[in-house]
């Protein structure tokens, strides 16, 4: 088994878990790992595949909401207090 399909295969029990266990920042820390390589490659995902060459607004309103999404997250589990405003 390849490195990308099985750490694909131990994300998804994690990321069940993380939701029944309401753990934001693991969530926050995927958003942020999807940003990275969409950003690299001008290629993401919305519905459908978007490509940055071919529509550059809609690519980078995704990438920057993805980012915020992430970041929000992540803040949420550091800051709890304030986690109403952010999530």
């Amino acid at each position: 088994m390849s490195t990308r399909r099985l750490v694909n295969h131990m994300a998804l029990p994690v990321l069940l878990v993380a939701a029944v266990l309401g753990l934001y920042w693991v969530w926050g820390l995927l958003f942020l790992w999807w940003l990275v390589p969409s950003i690299m490659t001008g290629q993401t995902a919305l519905v459908f595949d978007i490509s940055r060459e071919h529509d550059p607004i809609l690519f980078w309103a995704v990438a920057i909401l993805w980012a915020v999404f992430g970041l929000m997250m992540i803040a949420a589990s550091l800051f709890p207090t304030y986690a109403i405003w952010l999530v």
